[in-house]
C-alpha cells in the first residue's frame, strides 16, 4: 500500500475517457514516454490554427457556438471527433467557420475545412446514421397543427376571411365554451 501511495499517479485521456496510470516503480531515467496518439497528433496543429482563429476575437466563440463546440471536441477527441459530433452541429460549424476564414493559405486551417467537409459529405449519405429529421420528434406531421408569426395584415387578411366564413354566433359561442369549460 505505501509503494502505491508514494508511486507516480498519471492521468491519460482517451476520448472522453480518463485513465489513472501508476508508474512502475522500477522505471527511471531508463522509460521511454509513451507514444502520442496518432490521431490527437495530426488534430493538434488543426486544433492550433482554429483557435488562433477564434482567439482573433473574443466573442466569437460565443457568436459561433457550433465552431465552438467543435474547437473543444477537437482537443478533447482528436480527429475522432469527425465522427463523433452529430452531423447537423459538424455541418453548422463548417459552414461558420467557411464564413469567417477569408484567406485559405492557412495550410491547417484549409486541412480542417477539407477534413471537415468530408466527415459531413460522408455522415450524410450513410443510411445507417440518424439523420436530422429523425433525431426530431413526431410532432412534426402533416396532421398536426403548426404555429407561426405572420405579420399584423396577414393576420387581419384572415381574420377577416375567417368572418366571412362562419357565422358570428358561432365564433362568439366558442370564444364563451373556451372561457367556461364546464
Amino acid at each position: 500500500m505505501s509503494r502505491l501511495l508514494l508511486s507516480d499517479v498519471r492521468l491519460e485521456r482517451d476520448g472522453k475517457n480518463l485513465h489513472i496510470r501508476v508508474a512502475a516503480a522500477a522505471a527511471g531515467a531508463d522509460a521511454k514516454p509513451p507514444a502520442p496518439d496518432p490521431v490527437m497528433a495530426e488534430a493538434a496543429p488543426l486544433r492550433t490554427a482554429l483557435k488562433r482563429l477564434l482567439d482573433a476575437h473574443r466573442s466569437s466563440r460565443q457568436v459561433m457556438r457550433h465552431l465552438g463546440y467543435f474547437e473543444r471536441a477537437l482537443a478533447t477527441q482528436g480527429l475522432k471527433a469527425m465522427s463523433e459530433v452529430r452531423v447537423d452541429v459538424l455541418s453548422a460549424s463548417l459552414r461558420q467557420l467557411e464564413s469567417i476564414v477569408t484567406d485559405w493559405s492557412d495550410d491547417h486551417l484549409a486541412a480542417l475545412r477539407s477534413k471537415m467537409a468530408v466527415a459531413v459529405m460522408d455522415r450524410s449519405n450513410d443510411p445507417f446514421q440518424l439523420s436530422i429529421r429523425g433525431q426530431l420528434s413526431n410532432f412534426d406531421t402533416e396532421s398536426r397543427l403548426l404555429v407561426g408569426d405572420v405579420s399584423h395584415s396577414v393576420f387581419i387578411e384572415l381574420e377577416r376571411q375567417y368572418q366571412g366564413l362562419v357565422e358570428q354566433e358561432t365564433i362568439q359561442a366558442s370564444l364563451a365554451a373556451a372561457k367556461n369549460p364546464t
